[in-house]
């Protein structure tokens, strides 16, 4: 996964200073199956970002994600998860609409 980011990274700029993240530091900060969250950290300012990192396929469907509505009480005190943050990253991926309608 690292390796595929390192090739990949020079197409991209540092949201904060501007330059090229070709040399960045990349640090697999957490692995589930196909989904990583990976800490970049730029070599010019040294700003630090976590990004979500999903491969997919083309067969692939996305995961659905409960409402905790439907869940019972006692699940809904559970700390929050890596595969958590990703589930929410896929779907406000997927998601279309305005800010407003995403938060009703």
């Amino acid at each position: 996964m690292l390796d595929i980011l390192r090739r990949q990274a020079g197409r991209f700029q540092c949201p904060k200073c501007g330059q090229s993240l070709a040399d960045c530091q990349l640090e697999m900060v957490a692995h589930h199956d196909d989904q990583s969250l990976v800490k970049v950290t730029c070599v010019h300012c040294q700003d630090i970002r976590v990004i979500a990192v999903a491969i997919a396929t083309e067969a692939e469907t996305a995961p659905v994600i409960d409402d905790v509505r439907d869940q019972p009480a006692d699940e809904l005190g559970t700390p929050i998860t890596t595969d958590d943050v990703l589930d929410a990253r896929l779907a406000l991926a997927r998601f279309e609409g305005d800010f407003a309608s995403l938060l009703r």
